[in-house]
């Protein structure tokens, strides 16, 4: 009985420490998040790897940085965040690509 209970309690207090941790990492700032973003876009923009339709008048990493500023000012701290890191995601994912694709070459160049 003394063996279920220790270990019950090793369990419980693992299992919170996990919860705090993973609740830390995900409540970063949101303007941190936006400040990454934007630099991390200006990189993409300054080598002419910028995620844009031709009818959108403004890239995905603008869209949604302006998506998360309007949810900041409603006072939608969650929806905020969402659009923050949606935003984050595609500037780096822009930056990847870039680096990713940056000696590719076509089939017909020798």
């Amino acid at each position: 009985m003394k063996k279920l209970l220790v270990s019950a309690a090793v369990i419980a207090t693992l299992s919170l420490g996990a919860c705090s941790s993973n609740q830390s990492k995900s409540a970063s700032s949101y303007d941190s998040v936006i400040s990454e973003a934007t630099s991390t876009h200006a990189i993409a923009k300054k080598n002419g790897y910028v995620w844009k339709q031709k009818k959108m008048k403004k890239a995905y990493v603008d869209h949604y940085i302006a998506k998360a500023e309007a949810a900041k000012k409603k006072g939608d701290d969650k929806a905020a965040m969402k659009y923050a890191n949606e935003a984050l995601k595609t500037a780096k994912a822009e930056v990847h690509q870039m680096k990713e694709y940056a000696d590719l070459k076509p089939a017909w160049i020798k």
